[in-house]
């Protein structure tokens, strides 16, 4: 079991399993989520994701019908979402507070990575999505 949450600690989770290692997005919408050269997220199982506080202020941004963001309302920190479709929680693995064991696993959306990034050659790299 994995316990995360926000800068400030208004929202916390828990997370049991991870479908997936760590993979990193290169798109141009992480990247400016982020503030940086890519995000570094996990999937875990509906199942094994659960809110232990916070999650009813939870501040849903969107941008168009396919791309959003939930943030923490008093830190900004990017939380987990729901992605339904795959049954799954996207989770930022910077929020985790201990080490669940994950290893980077793959490299995704790299054909529109911030040019000045430089990748490791031994990680699996897509130029589109996971």
């Amino acid at each position: 079991m994995t316990e995360g949450g926000c800068l400030c600690g208004a929202v916390r989770f828990e997370v049991k399993s991870f479908s997936t290692g760590i993979f990193k997005c290169h798109c141009s919408k992480c990247r400016k989520s982020f503030g940086s050269a890519s995000s570094a997220v996990a999937l875990a199982p509906e199942s094994d994701f659960h809110w232990l506080q916070g999650q009813d202020s939870i501040v849903d941004f969107r941008q168009g019908p396919t791309y959003g963001r939930r943030f923490c309302p008093t830190c900004g920190c990017i939380l987990p979402q729901h992605l339904p479709d795959y049954g799954a929680y996207w989770v930022p693995a910077g929020l985790l507070e201990s080490n669940p064991g994950l290893a980077l696993e793959r490299h995704v959306h790299v054909a529109s990575k911030a040019p000045w990034e430089v990748l490791d050659q031994d990680t699996e790299q897509l130029s589109g999505g996971f």
